[in-house]
């Protein structure tokens, strides 16, 4: 049901039983700028009076700063499950009488154009700045995806056609992917500081200069050339001395040969 000047109007059902039917109906209306949360508490018996309790939890979004009107309840927070409530006791309903609370609540399930309007703007200068490098496409269509979602995110978020649980519903998916556009802005900024940045060591480590490293199948063949080579060097070197030690033994005797002969002359 859509009323003019519109603020969104949602409310709960509770149902409670004590000796006779009690019930909490709901009712929703659609309005503009805030939501109601609106609970209706009847009692159907026409010969006793109800005495019953109100609890109603918030959706996890509010907090107390969001609520423009308690509509005569109170506020309470839920620390087993981190939600704000709703609530009042002993709540008497003579025969046949009907109780409603409003809860007006900010509709804070909105993204506000202003953010949008940064966001694309962000798309937009990363797209002109990369432009005429290798990371033109990939800028250029995330400024697209960004422009399609903040359209999709005016679209939706402005129907006032959708129920409760679409506008909460729509909200919470038009957060996650506008959280996830934004992380992709900040890896292309990382990149665009890269690509601005001077060279220093340690970017030359990482950049397109440097080698690969051998692999370990290549690194153990080395290994086993090098031992071999030194194997045989080893070899060649135990020859040619056991080869001089020889020539040099055998002078040494000729040279004793030839002495000892003078001496007897």
């Amino acid at each position: 049901m859509v009323f003019p000047g519109g603020k969104k109007s949602f409310s709960f059902l509770y149902v409670g039983l004590l000796l006779f039917i009690f019930w909490i109906a709901s009712v929703e209306f659609l309005y503009a700028g805030s939501i109601r949360f609106r609970i209706v508490a009847v009692n159907p018996s026409k010969i006793r009076s109800q005495r019953v309790p109100i609890k109603v939890y918030l959706p996890r979004e509010v907090t107390p700063k969001d609520i423009l009107d308690l509509g005569g309840l109170k506020l309470e927070f839920d620390p087993t499950r981190s939600l704000f409530y709703v609530y009042k006791e002993d709540v008497i309903l003579r025969p046949v009488e009907t109780r409603v609370f409003e809860v007006e609540i900010k509709d804070i399930w909105v993204i506000p154009p202003e953010e949008l309007d940064v966001v694309l703007e962000q798309a937009k200068s990363l797209a002109l700045e990369f432009k005429g490098s290798e990371y033109e496409p990939k800028a250029k269509e995330l400024y697209q995806k960004v422009s399609r979602l903040a359209d999709e995110i005016i679209r939706t978020q402005s129907d006032e056609m959708m129920s409760r649980s679409q506008h909460i519903g729509i909200y919470r998916k038009n957060l996650e992917k506008l959280d996830k556009v934004k992380k992709e802005l900040m890896d292309m900024e990382k990149l665009l500081k890269l690509a601005k940045a001077p060279l220093t060591p340690e970017m030359l480590k990482k950049g397109k200069f440097t080698t690969e490293a051998p692999s370990k199948t290549a690194t153990w063949v080395l290994i086993f050339v090098i031992m071999i080579f030194l194997a045989l060097l080893s070899i060649v070197f135990f020859f040619t001395w056991h080869r001089q030690a020889r020539i040099a033994h055998k002078k040494i005797s000729q040279a004793k040969e030839e002495t000892f002969s003078e001496e007897e002359k």
